[in-house]
């Protein structure tokens, strides 16, 4: 079992940015669909110069032609899709902008491998929690389920993001669970929506490295 990557989501600021980085993080998640953690292509620019760490664009169904101008204007270097984007949107948005894409799924909609495999384009695939589960007192049920298809699509040799209701409490036997190639954290390390919590973000880094 090899050691996660580590991706911060929601990033809205600069220092939260380099914090993350000089804690350890490998990615940072950059929001441009409507949400309290949503950023322009100015913001992300900014947060782009503050640190030396891989920037993923997260996007929602989204027009082509709209996400390669982003990507580009942005500086974006992994796109993250998180709508129903088919293999053939995902095909033609990767030979545009060259690209790695990380496809996202929610759990209740999680395709069996023998379907990720039609994403023939797409270097990673991300699987969440639906929003309605968080708040359900079934969701460690439900997370604990889509860890399994999180181990079986890495047994199939599938590189995987694990995000979902994630934080310094559950990561570790996640990862154990699951051996996922990268933990995914938005919520779980914040002080408020898009304001990370530097002590929790920490304690997140360090329970992924321990």
């Amino acid at each position: 079992m090899t050691k996660a990557k580590v991706k911060i989501c929601g990033v809205t600021t600069p220092g939260d940015a380099r914090l993350a980085e000089e804690l350890g993080a490998d990615y940072l998640g950059l929001i441009f669909v409507k949400s309290p953690r949503q950023v322009d292509v100015v913001g992300a620019r900014e947060i782009k110069a503050a640190t030396t760490l891989q920037i993923v664009g997260v996007f929602l169904d989204a027009p082509i032609d709209n996400v390669v101008q982003t990507v580009t204007d942005a500086g974006i270097d992994l796109i993250q899709l998180h709508g129903k984007e088919s293999p053939e949107y995902c095909a033609q948005l990767q030979s545009r902008t060259n690209k790695p894409i990380i496809k996202a799924f929610r759990s209740t909609a999680i395709p069996d491998t023998a379907l990720l495999g039609a994403y023939e384009t797409t270097s990673f695939f991300l699987f969440d929690l639906d929003k309605d589960t968080l708040e359900d007192e079934r969701l460690t049920e439900t997370m604990v389920s889509m860890w399994g298809d999180v181990s079986r699509a890495r047994r199939q040799g599938f590189r995987v993001f694990l995000a979902g209701a994630l934080d310094e409490s559950n990561v570790r036997e996640a990862i154990r669970r699951t051996n996922a190639f990268c933990v995914d954290v938005c919520r779980g390390v914040e002080s408020s929506p898009g304001i990370k919590d530097p002590d929790a973000l920490k304690r997140f880094i360090s329970e992924v490295r321990a």
